[in-house]
């Protein structure tokens, strides 16, 4: 596995983390609206984070197998598996970015600081992946 997979479970693995924080405790991963929100917000958390873990999970087993085996089959696999969650992280930096004030400053910069770095390693270690397949 080279650099590309080392990022691109880093990327899934972390996910994974943020989606779990998510679950058991949303009004942390929230930050500061945390203190005003409600049940529908707080539901809406949970729900990110089942995303998060599904696509976390997901590459990371997908990587797996595309290491364990070597065959193309999973090694394409793994990469539609990095790429989905690079779309889901871009599409988060659309919604941010358009959405914007729907958010408080820190909720943008939040999203933004977690989103750019995730959807630009994703799309690289996707990429990369191609390119060595």
């Amino acid at each position: 596995a080279g650099t590309e997979d080392t990022i691109a479970k880093g990327i899934a693995a972390g996910r994974v983390l943020f989606g779990l924080g998510c679950l058991v405790a949303p009004r942390t991963v929230l930050g500061p609206t945390a203190a005003r929100a409600e049940g529908q917000m707080i539901w809406m958390a949970r729900a990110f984070g089942v995303r998060d873990i599904v696509l976390g999970t997901g590459t990371l087993l997908a990587l797996g197998q595309a290491e364990a085996t070597g065959a193309e089959g999973a090694d394409e696999a793994a990469t539609r598996w990095v790429e989905l969650s690079a779309a889901a992280d871009s599409l988060d930096i659309a919604n941010a970015v358009v959405f914007h004030g729907e958010l408080d400053r820190g909720g943008v910069a939040a999203t933004l600081a977690l989103a750019v770095p995730a959807a630009v390693g994703g799309w690289w270690a996707a990429r990369t992946r191609r390119a060595t397949a």
